[in-house]
């Protein structure tokens, strides 16, 4: 009878950690976990001048047991690394995707046009009908602007889809054109009309 009682015993206990070990298992199959990654990235001025510039992303992953998955991220960053001059801007931080860099030597003020991922960025950022935000440097520090018209159709210049496993130390202009090739119209360029799914 003793005999008995321990076996339905350490069966029970067994029985208490499947639950556990599944759980431990799901999570692992979906990607649970942070986002930390950086890189160095050949960027193209509309001048024609080159900048190497330095990325951050930081997010977590999302995805579902089986699936793809993918991650989200919750800030990026952007840096000029070289060459290094007094009027680089500052580190631009923010939650968004920047997607395209540049220099306005009329104002001289340098600007980063930025979009997002998923409707509740969307939702997030007041439902745009465009789905960018802008930024200027203003006296040293970067400000929100409305995105001007004069950069509908600008292609470019950054990379906006990282791979949350890490990116090439550097990421070239080749490897970027490559990969854009299979991203969204709104990725690829500042386009005038959208229309959203969410």
């Amino acid at each position: 009878m003793v005999a008995l009682r321990s076996e339905g015993h350490v069966m029970l206990q067994i029985f208490k950690r499947i639950p556990l070990t599944v759980l431990f298992v799901a999570l692992l199959l979906t990607g649970c976990g942070k986002v930390d990654i950086s890189w160095t990235e050949d960027v193209v001025l509309q001048d024609g001048t080159l900048l190497v510039v330095k990325r951050g992303a930081q997010g977590k992953k999302i995805g579902e047991i089986g699936g793809s998955g993918g991650w989200e991220a919750t800030q990026m960053t952007l840096e000029i690394e070289s060459p290094k001059a007094v009027t680089n801007p500052p580190i631009w931080s923010e939650r968004w995707v920047p997607m395209l860099f540049d220099y306005d030597a009329q104002t001289k003020e340098w600007f980063v046009v930025a979009t997002f991922y998923t409707c509740t960025d969307w939702y997030d950022l007041g439902r745009p009908p465009l789905p960018y935000i802008a930024y200027r440097t203003n006296g040293g520090r970067w400000e929100q602007v409305p995105l001007s018209p004069e950069l509908y159709g600008r292609k470019a210049n950054l990379l906006t889809g990282p791979r949350s496993g890490g990116e090439p130390k550097r990421v070239t202009i080749e490897e970027k054109t490559l990969r854009g090739e299979h991203a969204g119209k709104k990725f690829k360029q500042v386009v005038s009309s959208w229309q959203t799914a969410c």
